[in-house]
């Protein structure tokens, strides 16, 4: 049995379009159990420009799946049983692979999303969050200040790093949580995929455990969400429309999509 998936986005209260983007992919390998690949994209530039730049990251990632990420697995130290249908495979080998090939894939979409813009004199980027679940094992990356995180009925863990100001400043001292909070810099960010000249994606592993749930959020989405909301909502039915719901409740004017991975 696969994974259970559920996603919601809205475009909120305020925004005309909706540039959030969100990509799950789900594929069996004999030899290495149910593999999911999750995506959030949160676009930004003038009407439309952040919405080429989401989708066209998450086209990109589906493409991965279907054609790049069956090579890495061929590709790896493998030992082909006498039917032919099971191998053994390397999880740390696998993980440096494809820890490799989304920094190229990331380093690639920067340069064509940078040409589009200089192309048509506008300024567009995006955000990206995304985890790979492979058998026991998961992977997470990101730019920007998109979400991720790792939850089950006791407790919250963020998987990824908000790279945003308010971020350094809280890191460095010179800004409390509650400062960050009202500072009309909360959203500019230190690098995003189109609108930097390098980007260096943040990557997260570990091992996923018996019971858990992945979620993947733009900063519509967790702004005005507590942790605790996100473990006793999230899972549930039609949670995660709940959660959007509240968050719109509460004044938020952006985008607002999630994406949940339950194992």
């Amino acid at each position: 049995m696969g994974f259970l998936v559920d996603a919601y986005s809205d475009k909120g209260i305020k925004k005309e379009v909706n540039q959030d983007a969100l990509l799950v992919k789900q594929a069996s390998v004999n030899g290495i159990g149910n593999i999911c690949l999750g995506v959030l994209c949160d676009g930004m530039g003038g009407l439309s420009c952040g919405e080429v730049a989401s989708s066209s990251f998450i086209d990109r990632m589906d493409e991965w799946f279907k054609n790049i990420f069956p090579t890495l697995l061929i590709d790896n130290d493998k030992t082909i049983s006498l039917g032919g249908d099971t191998f053994s495979y390397d999880k740390e080998a696998l993980k440096k692979k494809i820890e490799l090939s989304w920094k190229q894939l990331v380093t690639e979409m920067n340069h064509k999303l940078k040409a589009y813009g200089e192309d048509n004199h506008i300024r567009l980027g995006t955000t990206v969050v995304a985890i790979i679940i492979i058998g026991d094992i998961y992977l997470s990356m990101n730019v920007g200040d998109s979400r991720g995180y790792i939850f089950d009925k006791k407790s919250i863990e963020m998987i990824s790093h908000d790279q945003s100001y308010v971020q350094q400043q809280i890191e460095l001292g010179r800004m409390t949580v509650e400062e960050a909070e009202r500072s009309d810099k909360k959203s500019v960010l230190l690098q995003c995929v189109g609108a930097s000249e390098q980007v260096i994606p943040e990557f997260f592993e570990g091992k996923i455990r018996k019971g858990c749930h992945f979620i993947l959020c733009s900063d519509g989405f967790w702004r005005k969400i507590s942790n605790q909301e996100i473990v006793s909502i999230a899972s549930r039915p039609k949670g995660l429309e709940q959660l959007a719901l509240m968050a719109m409740q509460r004044g938020e004017n952006d985008n607002i999509s999630s994406l949940i991975i339950s194992v």
